[in-house]
C-alpha cells in the first residue's frame, strides 16, 4: 500500500469543513522519519489536507502550491487530529490541524491544489 493510500485510510469522519483522522502508530511514513522518535513528516501533513480537501468537493487533487507551513506541535503515532479547512479570498485554502481532544493547535498550513476529473 502507498503511503497516500494509508494516509486516505486515516480518515475517521467529517462535520462541514472539519475532519477527524486517526494516525496509526504503523503508518509507513514513521519508518524513516525519525526512527525511534516518530512524527507526521509536513508532507504527510499536506497529503491530509488534499484528502479532506477532495471529499468537500468530490474531486481527485493534489498538492499544487504552499505558501505557509507553520508546524507548531509534532504529530505523534495514536493521535486524533482534527483538520479544518477555510477558503480564503485568494484561492487558496487555510488548514488548521489541532490534537482532537485537548484542541491544541498543532499545524497551520495554507495551500492550493490541482484538481483532476
Amino acid at each position: 500500500m502507498s503511503l497516500e493510500e494509508a494516509l486516505k485510510q486515516c480518515f475517521v469522519s467529517q462535520k462541514g469543513n472539519t475532519f477527524l483522522y486517526h494516525i496509526p502508530a504503523d503508518l509507513p511514513a514513521f519508518n524513516g522519519h525519525f526512527p525511534g522518535n516518530p512524527l507526521v513528516p509536513g508532507v504527510c501533513q499536506f497529503s491530509l489536507c488534499a484528502d479532506a480537501y477532495g471529499r468537500i468537493h468530490n474531486k481527485c487533487v493534489e498538492i499544487k502550491g504552499v505558501s505557509r507551513g507553520k508546524f507548531i506541535r509534532p504529530i505523534l503515532p495514536l493521535s486524533d487530529i482534527e483538520l479544518t479547512l477555510t477558503p480564503r479570498p485568494d484561492g487558496q485554502t487555510l488548514a488548521e490541524l489541532a490534537d482532537a481532544k485537548t484542541k491544541q493547535k498543532l499545524s497551520q498550513l495554507i495551500f492550493s491544489v490541482k484538481e483532476y476529473l
